[in-house]
């Protein structure tokens, strides 16, 4: 399941991709979801943060990035960061603040993407927490081994 002691993160690296690039999308693959920041704004529409489905390859990121932003031309750059760990590590690691300083330096209707940006981290844990509890139901799992009915000393 979703475990903090995965697969090490270069942090200074992520941090970077947020500051560099115009589109961060960080996915959570066992969620089947992904966060998009879109950093491009113009004198009608500023950032964007949302949560959408996992896109199948990059073509369909890109098709998804038209509807959702139809205003705005194809992104110049885009950062993809999987992320294997607990939603709560995004604040726990900084990558929460980075994100959201970055965001603070583009638009002047700062509070309001604030509260965007709270309502998508609140569903994030809810749907890792429904993820957990199908995990520990073992509801869309299955068991690697089964319990033995009888022991043996």
């Amino acid at each position: 399941m979703m475990l903090d002691s995965g697969p090490d993160l270069d942090l200074n690296r992520v941090a970077q991709n947020i500051d560099e690039a115009d589109v961060i999308t960080i996915y959570f693959p066992l969620l089947g979801k992904t966060l998009i920041l879109d950093t491009r704004r113009n004198e009608h529409t500023g950032p964007l943060i949302t949560i959408v489905p996992i896109a199948t390859d990059s073509v369909d990121r890109y098709q998804s990035f038209r509807k959702i932003r139809p205003a705005f031309p194809r992104p110049e750059s885009i950062s993809m960061i999987p992320w294997p760990r607990r939603i709560d590590s995004l604040t726990r690691l900084g990558i929460w603040s980075h994100v959201m300083n970055r965001v603070k330096e583009l638009t002047p209707d700062y509070r309001s993407f604030v509260r965007a940006a709270d309502s998508c981290l609140h569903e994030l844990r809810e749907l890792e927490m429904t993820e957990l509890l199908r995990a520990v139901s073992g509801e869309q799992y299955h068991t690697l081994w089964a319990a033995s009915s009888s022991r043996s000393d």
